[in-house]
């Protein structure tokens, strides 16, 4: 007799596997298999592009008859009578920036502000007396300026700096030029 060898073997009875075991088994395998990593794979997001915010807002344009309100440190464009340039207010930068060592919080800090016009063609004039600062509850922040009118010309910025105290909460700086708001910064200090 001839035997041929095939590639089935046979399992003497009550040995191997079975037929059962080995259906539970792959399916066990196969479940292992899309839990990680089959269907719930994430799939790539693609290539579209993602916009960048821009690096800083395009400077809003004043005139007489024509204020802005900006944040503090936001440039304001200027077309004044005989002149164009910019102007910008920074700060205020305070003495006071945290809780006393006993936890007390403070409700007002001396600081500086600080005003620089940049004339493109042209003059303008920067006057500490056409500059006015208010809290929140619109009662006027004294200042002092460290110089007294300046005039800007191109190349030549005008800078003034501007000390006073500030309260905590919101306030305001406005630049008024002939008794006409030109722009005004809102900010707002904060102690703790």
């Amino acid at each position: 007799m001839i035997h041929r060898s095939t590639s089935r073997s046979r399992a003497l009875p009550g040995h191997g596997f079975g037929r059962g075991a080995a259906a539970v088994l792959l399916l066990a395998l196969a479940g292992l298999t899309t839990a990680c990593g089959g269907q719930n794979t994430p799939q790539p997001l693609g290539a579209l592009p993602i916009p960048s915010a821009p690096l800083s807002p395009a400077p809003v344009t004043a005139s007489p008859g024509h204020a802005q309100l900006v944040a503090m440190g936001d440039p304001v464009q200027l077309v004044l009578a005989g002149a164009h340039g910019q102007v910008t207010a920074s700060g205020p930068d305070l003495e006071v920036s945290g809780p006393a060592p006993d936890g007390k919080v403070a409700s007002e800090s001396k600081g500086s502000v600080t005003v620089v016009l940049r004339a493109t063609d042209g003059s303008a004039r920067l006057d500490p007396a056409d500059l006015a600062a208010t809290d929140e509850q619109g009662k006027p922040i004294p200042l002092t300026a460290d110089a007294g009118p300046l005039t800007a010309t191109p190349g030549h910025d005008a800078t003034l700096h501007l000390s006073g105290t500030f309260p905590i909460g919101h306030a305001t700086l406005q630049w008024n030029q002939s008794g006409q708001p030109l722009a005004t910064w809102d900010f707002e200090v904060e102690l703790d």
